[in-house]
């Protein structure tokens, strides 16, 4: 498998752990390492595996995070690479299903003959005009 099919299944690895509340599945996605960052949205940013995966759990044990990526672009230098996406998030609510749209950003390290992720980061998305590049005056 070539360097951009391993991350793409490696991306998907990281969404369907979400989607099926698979923390296994997100242990092996995750490089163990005490500098690995994560920046959840609305969140400052944790550092360290353990931290990481203890962050992690406690989204999870609120029920699976129903997560869609889409527009996602993979780009590789080396033994780095990155994903950005738009992850596009729907959750039951009162009185209809609610969604959201974040913009995220996957790096990934290659460790041995895989890749591993190395930090997540998503915020949600600007508004239109921002989105569209119009100034904000």
């Amino acid at each position: 498998m070539d360097d951009r099919a391993a991350i793409a299944e490696t991306n998907r690895n990281f969404y369907r752990a979400l989607r099926g509340q698979d923390m296994r599945m997100l242990d092996q996605v995750w490089l163990h390492a005490d500098w690995v960052a994560c920046v959840h949205p609305g969140a400052a940013q944790v550092t360290g595996w353990q931290a990481v995966r203890d962050s992690w759990v406690r989204i999870l044990t609120r029920g699976p995070l129903p997560v869609l990526p889409t527009q996602v672009m993979i780009h590789v230098e080396r033994d780095l690479a990155w994903v950005t996406c738009v992850e596009n998030i729907t959750m039951p609510g009162e009185p209809l299903w609610q969604t959201a749209a974040m913009q995220a950003t996957n790096l990934f390290q290659r460790n041995g003959d895989e890749w591993r992720m190395i930090h997540h980061h998503a915020s949600p998305l600007p508004n239109a005009d921002e989105a569209a590049g119009r100034s904000m005056n």
